[in-house]
């Protein structure tokens, strides 16, 4: 079956919107200093899109997500954004500042909406008919 915006359902949607909206904030400063910023490509962010290729490939091939691995992907997104964010903490004058720019903050929420979408995601019905006809054959 090839792969069509109107037959996916809103979960579907949202994993896709949420795939798009990670790669954007890979271009978007990912360490702000005011001075100067880092980009999530320079910082080698990209390696994080990693988490989004399951749920996507299952996606835009109609294929059921298993809710095990599809929630473990998108909190593992998640959890490495928040990491990144920790470890561009630093102490300064007794304050903690952190340095994390917009592009961690929008990976993040992307990273919500990707759990969001793998919870309400279900694959349509005429891919499962599809299926259970080849099986008959």
């Amino acid at each position: 079956m090839t792969f069509s915006w109107s037959n996916t359902n809103l979960g579907g949607k949202a994993i896709l919107i949420s795939a798009l909206i990670a790669i954007i904030s890979i271009f978007m400063p990912w360490i702000d200093m005011t001075i100067r910023t880092s980009s999530g490509w320079q910082q080698l962010a990209f390696v994080l899109l990693g988490f989004y290729v399951y749920p996507v490939l299952q996606a835009i091939r109609n294929k059921s997500i298993s809710l095990i691995w599809g929630s473990a992907s998108s909190i593992s997104a998640a959890v490495a954004a928040v990491a990144f964010m920790e470890w561009k903490t630093i102490l300064f004058e007794g304050v903690d500042l952190c340095l994390a720019g917009q592009g961690t903050y929008l990976f993040f929420v992307a990273s919500v909406l990707l759990f969001a979408g793998v919870l309400k995601y279900k694959p349509t019905e005429s891919a499962v008919s599809e299926k259970n006809e080849s099986e008959e054959k």
